[in-house]
């Protein structure tokens, strides 16, 4: 009975969809393998109102209010239900079972693909259509850059794509604007301050905190040992740098330089006399140049009077010290840690997103592709032998070969399989389905070893395939042993 049943699957798979007209027809649209077809995500929208669709790779789907009819041409009102998918390449077409050929009065060939989706609708279980004379504008993310691209509907009665038109790809305007939106959300400095972050000395701390004015008296908050443990909790570290009534200008307003968060740039590491813990010292910050974008050059000396040691470094204003007091540190933390989860959810977004948006309508629902017709004429003919590891009928297997990295593939007959057209291409690689959840494959990495040189000198080239038989239990089987 087992035996029964493979046999049966083996005929199924081997009767799927094909250029050749060797082949007898049967489903056209047939996914090899059942558990790997690419699962729809669904949208519920109302089709009084229309509504826009957004697709993490980028990709929107316009739709006008008022344009679902039902199969007898009715209007459809309410609360309808879309059906969506998208294939970026030639392997999840595959694995859903769609044809890459095009028979164009009586020519066929086989499309290249720049990207696939599949658009359905219904109401309730039913399913709905779009009415004569309206349409759906989809905006369809890619990762293909090239003009060369058609558009294409696959016509399900003909069971062959229609030529629909064309169009330049443009930039997905959405990924500039969600790198914007992290310019704008993203902390200007770690919380808490790490060791190149410095006030220039507690005085300063003082000053600001308490709210004393320049040259006031901070003798009743020495002792204030709060503030010195929650300078701590924010990270601030302070140096021994008397600011010697410097100023300078901030974002537009004018601030004595104590007044500021410091960083270290250079690549000097702060001497320990300059960052002493001690509240009073005699080092003085005799020079500030302002070096362009809040940057400056300070020069430090241990006494202005009587100068030893002295210290020169590119130091650059990063906020205002009374900023930082607004907050308590724990809720200055909490903020960043906002924050950061914000840039984090916003850069998968970007990682989702594909870098092309291609812009057609369409009038109905189904099959839609952005395609070429591949024309390499640097072919070779070959006759073909290909071994498998296991006993096998190669009658009832489907044999695949895969080119252009993954933008196309063609479906080869048994009956051709001693006269196959091979191209140079090292991403080029045969797969045979031999079971719903096995698969030989003959990889990319043993296809880029063929001399392609020596074979076009030949006159009746040959070539053995050994195709090495692998489960395929889930997705990342089949991408894996695609990838290699």
């Amino acid at each position: 009975m087992k035996s029964l049943i493979n046999i049966i699957v083996l005929i199924s798979i081997f009767l799927i969809f094909s250029c050749s007209d060797k082949v007898v027809k049967q489903a056209f649209i047939s996914p090899p393998f059942a558990d790997l077809n690419p699962q729809y995500t669904e949208y519920e929208i109302n089709a009084d109102y229309g509504d826009t669709v957004f697709i993490d790779s980028g990709s929107e789907i316009i739709i006008p209010a008022d344009i679902w009819v039902n199969k007898n041409g009715e209007k459809v009102k309410g609360k309808i239900n879309l059906k969506y998918r998208e294939f970026s390449d030639a392997l999840d077409i595959f694995l859903a079972g769609v044809p890459m050929c095009y028979d164009s009065a009586n020519v066929k060939s086989t499309l290249k693909t720049a990207g696939m989706f599949e658009l359905r609708a219904f109401k309730d279980t039913n399913e709905i259509f779009i009415n004569k004379g309206k349409f759906i504008d989809v905006k369809f993310a890619s990762n293909v850059k090239g003009g060369e691209y058609n558009f294409y509907t696959f016509d399900e009665q003909a069971e062959n794509w229609e030529y629909k038109g064309t169009d330049k790809p443009t930039e997905n305007y959405k990924i500039s604007l969600m790198k914007d939106s992290i310019e704008k959300f993203s902390p200007k400095h770690p919380v808490p301050f790490t060791k190149d972050y410095f006030a220039l000395d507690y005085y300063a701390i003082l000053d600001v905190y308490f709210n004393v004015k320049p040259g006031g008296n901070l003798y009743p908050y020495y002792n204030n040992k709060s503030l010195e443990r929650k300078s701590e909790t924010y990270g601030l570290k302070w140096s021994g740098i008397y600011g010697t009534w410097n100023k300078l200008s901030f974002n537009g307003k004018s601030y004595f330089a104590y007044e500021l968060v410091w960083k270290n740039v250079s690549d000097k590491k702060m001497p320990k006399w300059m960052m002493t813990k001690q509240y009073q010292t005699e080092n003085r910050l005799i020079k500030l140049k302002h070096m362009g974008n809040n940057k400056y050059f300070m020069h430090v000396v241990d006494n202005q009077y009587n100068t030893k040691n002295e210290f020169k470094f590119f130091a650059e204003a990063i906020q205002p010290l009374k900023e930082v007091f607004k907050l308590m540190p724990d809720d200055w933390k909490n903020e960043y840690d906002i924050a950061m989860i914000k840039i984090a959810e916003t850069q998968k977004r970007i990682e989702l997103q594909k870098k092309f948006l291609r812009t057609f309508q369409i009038s109905q629902t189904g099959w839609h592709n952005w395609d070429l017709i591949d024309k390499r004429n640097d072919r070779i003919l070959v006759k073909a032998n290909f071994k498998f590891d296991k006993e096998v009928d190669n009658e009832m297997i489907t044999l695949l070969y895969f080119t252009d990295s993954n933008k196309t593939y063609v479906k080869i007959p048994y009956t051709d399989w001693d006269k196959i057209r091979l191209v140079p291409d090292e991403s080029a690689k045969f797969l045979a389905v031999l079971s719903d959840k096995e698969a030989a494959v003959y990889t990319a990495k043993e296809y880029s070893a063929i001399n392609f040189q020596e074979l076009s000198s030949i006159k009746e080239p040959s070539y053995t395939f050994n195709m090495k038989s692998r489960k395929i239990n889930n997705r990342n089987d089949f991408l894996k042993i695609m990838e290699n």
